[in-house]
């Protein structure tokens, strides 16, 4: 009867270690993307951050650093649109936005290395390499859209709440970009501020 029960705990032990150190390397990866973009992402770093030998990258992501990277920036996608969504449910598309200037804007003081994005560099990576941009593209249309439908339900447009929330996403993205440039939180402050204004003039219109 043990041994019944060994045959059938072992390989279930080991696909849950496998699971997460596949999750490891992306987290990783994620962090490195963020840090020092898609060039500077080296594998042999992202296996010491992963906690994993670095021959298991080429068993958990067979197409290597590519696959990695487009797997690394399609979850923080996923998981950057829970917390947007979360966020305008609880608190709306105002103090979402208060919300998140602020998480950025402490980053910036506690944590500039973290200031990147890394859907933003798997973009910039290789536009022509189609995997990746169509992570970076999918991730950020994924944000774009729960913006969208909470302005719809506060009365705006649905053409006019998808291109706010596609100059949410861009504008925010293009400040962090500055942000990390200038290792100051100025050009955060200047587009939230600027956002928020947008804001209530098409809340107005409505």
């Amino acid at each position: 009867m043990s041994m019944g029960i060994e045959s059938v705990e072992e390989p279930q032990a080991s696909n849950r270690e496998g699971r997460d150190g596949r999750r490891r390397l992306l987290d990783g990866a994620r962090r490195l993307l963020a840090e020092k973009g898609y060039a500077g992402m080296e594998l042999r770093d992202v296996a010491s951050r992963g906690k994993a030998p670095r021959g298991s990258i080429y068993h958990h992501f067979p197409g290597g650093k590519r696959q990695l990277a487009a797997e690394a920036a399609a979850l923080e996608g996923a998981e950057i649109k829970s917390l947007i969504e979360r966020s305008l449910e609880e608190h709306g598309v105002r103090g979402t936005l208060a919300r998140f200037g602020e998480i950025f804007r402490r980053r910036v003081v506690d944590h500039p290395e973290r200031i990147g994005c890394p859907v933003a560099a798997a973009a910039l990576a290789r536009p022509e390499d189609p995997a990746l941009a169509s992570a970076a593209t999918a991730a950020f249309q994924s944000w774009e859209e729960p913006i969208a439908a909470a302005l719809v339900k506060e009365g705006v447009r649905g053409q006019d709440a998808a291109t706010f929330a596609g100059l949410v996403v861009s504008t925010v993205e293009g400040a962090l970009i500055r942000a990390r440039a200038a290792g100051d939180q100025a050009p955060l402050d200047s587009a939230i501020g600027g956002l928020e204004t947008a804001l209530e003039s098409l809340l107005a219109a409505r």
